[in-house]
């Protein structure tokens, strides 16, 4: 009998997965509930999902790999993976180069004040140009703060470089790969003088135990009044309350974000449900982005291309690329 891969999403999804694996496996799909997962594919030897709830995880004992088809891991139960002991979890690295453009685009758009401008002057409001209040804020020649230099932090190093920024980092561990790209590099918990030093800040680090609610209100004290801080992690990296109340209070220049903490869940109406539990949205100093940095014309191809080639590694015996350690969550 032929070996199982679940994908719990829609058809053509599933075709092009089939596509790339052939006659080697049987690719099915269901809902994103583990009753679902289980029902259709209880006896699956690998899943292809952003989600795997801990249910499925621990009953479905055939389940030997996990491939995420993005980069982040966070939704796929580590303590479940961990009580098993026996899965392969792999991440999906292909969005790297274009969450790098967007975090680029909205560090470009919160210094420049792009979204205010152009809402004003659709009302025929000229208050924002030239004279008026809040000055563009200088790229060139200043400091940023790369929190995470993975896949995606790195990209971002890349494509800074060429602004004439000098680019610092923190890491888990401190070490410097690459100085010719970034001038400094401390481990996270001795980052106060690299936060008090940086201009701009951009989170690109995955959500871990320890990186949750990194961004507190201790760590917004550090930053400058001038500073600007990016995130395209995830939400919870940040104490939500400490950045609306530091971005309301005006204690730093502005914030621009692409994940929140409160996501829209199936069946809700996507157009009226707010990103945070506090009124962000009325703040001219944020700009709110929906969990799209990903999301282009190649990538959605490009993740499901290495998803497919991946899990065909593994069903061939090699050892498939990108291997999460759960243990640390990246």
């Amino acid at each position: 009998m032929k070996p199982k891969v679940l994908i719990p999403y829609d058809a053509d999804t599933v075709a092009a997965v089939q596509n790339i694996l052939g006659n080697l496996a049987v690719v099915v799909s269901s809902q994103r509930t583990a009753e679902s997962m289980l029902e259709k594919a209880g006896d699956a030897l690998v899943v292809a999902s952003g989600r795997v709830p801990a249910e499925f995880i621990r009953k479905a004992k055939n389940l030997k790999m996990i491939q995420a088809l993005s980069a982040g891991v966070d939704k796929i139960d580590c303590d479940a993976v961990l009580e098993r002991g026996d899965l392969v979890v792999c991440n999906n690295p292909m969005n790297a180069e274009e969450v790098a453009e967007y975090a680029i685009m909205l560090l470009l758009a919160a210094a420049k004040n792009t979204i205010v401008n152009d809402r004003e002057l659709r009302k025929g409001d000229w208050t924002y140009g030239f004279g008026g209040p809040r000055p563009n804020v200088e790229i060139r020649e200043k400091t940023c703060l790369i929190l995470g230099l993975g896949n995606i932090g790195m990209a971002i190093a890349e494509r800074l470089k060429g602004f004439g920024l000098r680019i610092t980092g923190a890491t888990r561990t401190g070490v410097n790969r690459n100085p010719s790209l970034i001038d400094a590099v401390a481990i996270v918990a001795e980052m106060e003088h690299l936060v008090r030093k940086a201009d701009f800040v951009i989170l690109s680090l995955p959500l871990t135990p320890s990186s949750r609610g990194i961004v507190n209100n201790q760590f917004l004290s550090w930053m400058k009044k001038t500073s600007i801080l990016v995130n395209i992690s995830r939400g919870e990296v940040i104490d939500e309350l400490a950045l609306y109340n530091a971005l309301r209070e005006e204690r730093i220049f502005a914030a621009a974000l692409d994940v929140w903490w409160r996501y829209p869940q199936w069946g809700v109406d996507v157009k009226e449900f707010q990103a945070s539990n506090y009124p962000f949205n009325e703040l001219d100093n944020v700009i709110m982005s929906p969990h799209r940095a990903a999301y282009s014309e190649a990538v959605a191809k490009a993740h499901l291309q290495f998803a497919g080639e991946n899990i065909l590694r593994f069903l061939q015996g090699e050892e498939p690329k990108s291997i999460v350690d759960m243990e640390l969550g990246y």
